[in-house]
């Protein structure tokens, strides 16, 4: 849902999460015309859906989204 106030921008968006193996996994995406909520919330998304079979649940994924720069 996109609002007509708040920052919307293009984020650089990095996860990072534990494998089943023990194993840190790091991504990085860039969210085009987003606020720093959406960004987040996609990434947060992407990852459950793209990596559910390895990510360890008893640790947190933890996701960062800086603002990049033109």
């Amino acid at each position: 849902m996109m609002l007509f106030f708040g920052n919307h921008g293009d984020y650089e968006v990095t996860c990072n999460f534990f494998s089943k193996e023990g194993q840190t996994i790091a991504k990085k995406r860039i969210c085009h015309n987003v606020s720093k909520k959406e960004a987040r919330d996609g990434m947060r998304d992407y990852i459950t859906n793209r990596f559910s079979d390895i990510i360890d649940v008893a640790h947190p994924i933890k996701v960062v989204a800086k603002l990049t720069t033109k």
